[in-house]
């Protein structure tokens, strides 16, 4: 039996380099050779305990580029145009089995419509199949491997854009927030967009990228008006405050103006703090995109995912930019060195390579 090496997740915060079998292709899909995976705020979440898989051990990761080695007999080629050798991006929900040698896809290209529909454990329906595109040869697979994270932020903002005209706020310029900012500021007329994050070198990189003007938290409660925002991105991870008024939701909601519109779209299974009276009081409404596919199908998500890859390829979304670090994938230590620290860095994506 053929087997690969992988990292799994035995409980939070307890790593192993496990050898596996490779999996079998799937009569109607993919075997792909992993080429790159970049780390995400996700995984760090299910790392630390902050989000919870349905059972253990699991394998992180899912921001994936693998490349073609093997295709199912069932294997949808209408629209496809897929072979041996081509390289695959796909996105799914809450996915795993990232960091693999080998992993396996059942994909949907844009405009293909099928589902696979089940119910999650996690109070959403999901779908067995993913949201997938062709890498062409001009974009790279370090870039590449951004198309996922694009792909995530593109569904929120195109599912809760802004008005023309809007003063937009983003909270929180780690990867997301400067990618949907990059998005919002390009594409989406507003009369304005800033950012807020605790990170002064995160705050520098955001106004390179997107942002008229970085605030450091104490500095948007002093210096902004209450209501004076029409729209909040708020990409945050899980955030615990001392001081409860400091809150970076409860702020960005005293920001927002009567009416205001406030999309989510951080998620943790933690519960975090939202102030239901700044809600009533001002009228605002609180957006997402919904993982569930009952109400999001994943064959439109095969389209958005085809778009994040144009956002990176006409340079919309700068991902020579957010590329901080390429790791390795055979220095196992170093990878959970990067797990255990990655809240206290500075940098912003790191890709994991398996090359």
């Amino acid at each position: 039996m053929e087997t690969m090496k992988a990292v799994q997740l035995l409980a939070p915060r307890k790593p192993v380099l496990a050898e596996l079998p490779i999996p079998k292709t799937p009569a109607d899909g993919l075997l792909m050779k992993t080429r790159c995976v970049s780390i995400c705020s996700t995984d760090i979440s299910f790392f630390e305990g902050h989000l919870f898989p349905s059972e253990y051990p699991v394998i992180l990761g899912h921001e994936y580029l693998g490349e073609v080695i093997d295709i199912g007999p069932e294997f949808d080629q209408h629209g496809a145009d897929i072979a041996v050798g081509d390289r695959v991006v796909y996105w799914g929900q809450t996915d795993f089995g990232g960091f693999a040698e080998y992993r396996t896809v059942r994909p949907i290209f844009s405009g293909q419509v099928k589902e696979d529909v089940f119910a999650a454990d996690r109070n959403f329906h999901d779908d067995h199949r993913a949201a997938a595109v062709k890498i062409p040869q001009e974009l790279s697979d370090l870039e590449a491997s951004f198309i996922e994270p694009v792909t995530g932020a593109l569904r929120s903002v195109l599912s809760n854009p802004p008005q023309v005209g809007d003063r937009v706020l983003i909270l929180g310029t780690g990867p997301i927030g400067v990618i949907a900012g990059s998005i919002i500021r390009r594409l989406l007329a507003p009369n304005s967009v800033v950012s807020v994050d605790a990170n002064p070198a995160r705050n520098d990189f955001a106004e390179q990228q997107f942002s008229q003007r970085s605030y450091l938290p104490d500095e948007l409660i002093e210096t902004v008006e209450d209501g004076a925002f029409d729209y909040v991105f708020d990409a945050l991870p899980t955030v615990k405050v001392s001081d409860e008024t400091k809150d970076p939701r409860r702020v960005a909601m005293r920001k927002l103006r009567a009416g205001g519109q406030y999309v989510l779209y951080g998620a943790s299974q933690e519960m975090q703090k939202f102030d239901t009276w700044l809600m009533l009081a001002k009228g605002i409404t609180i957006r997402s995109a919904p993982f569930d596919v009952t109400s999001f199908p994943m064959h439109k998500s095969a389209n958005v995912i085809a778009s994040a890859m144009q956002m990176l390829l006409s340079g919309v979304v700068n991902g020579k930019a957010l590329l901080s670090t390429v790791h390795k994938f055979s220095d196992y230590d170093g990878l959970v060195d990067i797990f255990e620290n990655y809240r206290s860095t500075t940098d912003l994506k790191t890709i994991v390579d398996f090359r």
